[in-house]
């Protein structure tokens, strides 16, 4: 038996076109929203990261430097007494670390496992002999107190907290960066904008906080950085000697440092931009070229961290903690210094 089956018009044939292409435009999209855009915004948010957390690897105190080896140990050079403290032992500290901070007398270095090592001047608690157990992944030192970013974005404060730098029960939000002042502290949140307390002299650190669109920040001793998206720097605080112009300073930065009286800005070209007080060359106008990963500031002495892992140092040396000198440089380059961020 034969059956008539009548042709298929091309109207239909455009039907069954449009569905197919329908399905398919709906299948492309609901990738995108599942897995490429989720993709993206991780690949965004660990850059925002890294960015954030540029300098770990090297830190300017008082009158004393940290860096860390590429083997995870830190070196010291500087000043090493402090009160009967001992914050930058010449023999360096030993231990699988990630991070370093150098605050005024006192030093700590963040453990791959998330907790932190203490050493140097404890007067207020800021250097705990024993260390401080967590979950962090970010550490930072100001003049007597020291704070740790955790894992789930809140911040833990210890120390000094006469100001209000360094509340006992921390600071809760949503961070991925934090910065410790003279008497202040700083935390990027993850929209960009800055929360501030502590000290709020000259301005540097408004209760209210700061707006932006923000990738790091940075906290002297009156004064505070932060490195916007575009690669510009805003500036708000004390602005003598020039460290924190109101109108910011232009420019392809990606990394920020802030010293006691002066400013440093790392740019992409790895060359160091310098503004502040240079009575001790800690700030030359002109800047300082090189190949440069990452910068740090100390009270009135710079460091910069070069991509061979050797590092490069400026400004006062009254203690040994930034030599110009090819002997004693070729002594701290000796042994490489880490170049890479690890980020927990």
């Amino acid at each position: 038996m034969h059956m008539n089956v009548p042709p298929v018009s091309a109207t239909h044939n455009n039907h069954l076109l449009l569905s197919l292409k329908d399905k398919a435009i709906a299948v492309w999209l609901d990738w995108l929203v599942t897995v490429h855009r989720p993709r993206r915004l991780a690949a965004v948010q660990e850059r925002r990261i890294r960015l954030a957390r540029a300098n770990p690897v090297i830190s300017a105190g008082y009158r004393h430097s940290l860096a860390l080896r590429a083997d995870g140990s830190v070196a010291c050079w500087g000043n090493n007494i402090s009160a009967g403290y001992w914050r930058a032992p010449p023999t360096g500290v030993e231990g699988d670390f990630v991070a370093v901070a150098a605050g005024e007398s006192h030093s700590l270095a963040l453990r791959a496992n998330g907790s932190v090592a203490c050493w140097g001047e404890n007067t207020f608690d800021q250097a705990t002999p024993g260390g401080v157990e967590g979950d962090f992944v970010a550490v930072v030192a100001g003049e007597s107190h020291s704070l740790a970013l955790r894992a789930d974005r809140s911040v833990a404060c210890w120390g000094w907290n006469m100001h209000g730098q360094a509340p006992p029960a921390g600071v809760e939000g949503d961070f991925l960066a934090v910065a410790a002042g003279h008497r202040h502290s700083l935390a990027l949140r993850a929209d960009g904008s800055v929360a501030c307390w502590g000290d709020n002299n000259n301005g540097k650190a408004p209760p209210a906080g700061v707006e932006g669109d923000f990738l790091a920040v940075a906290a002297g001793n009156e004064h505070s950085l932060a490195l916007r998206a575009d690669g510009s720097v805003a500036c708000w605080g004390d602005n003598d000697n020039g460290k924190a112009p109101p109108a910011g300073v232009e420019g392809d930065f990606i990394a920020v440092a802030a010293g006691y009286y002066h400013s440093l800005a790392l740019r992409a070209d790895g060359s160091v931009a310098c503004w502040g007080a240079n009575h001790f060359g800690q700030a030359p106008p002109a800047g300082v070229e090189g190949d440069f990963v990452a910068v740090a500031a100390g009270t009135q002495h710079s460091l910069a961290l070069r991509a061979d892992g050797s590092v490069a140092c400026w400004g006062w040396n009254g203690d040994g903690q930034a030599p110009t000198d090819a002997s004693r440089l070729g002594e701290l380059n000796g042994t490489r210094f880490m170049t890479e961020i690890r980020i927990l």
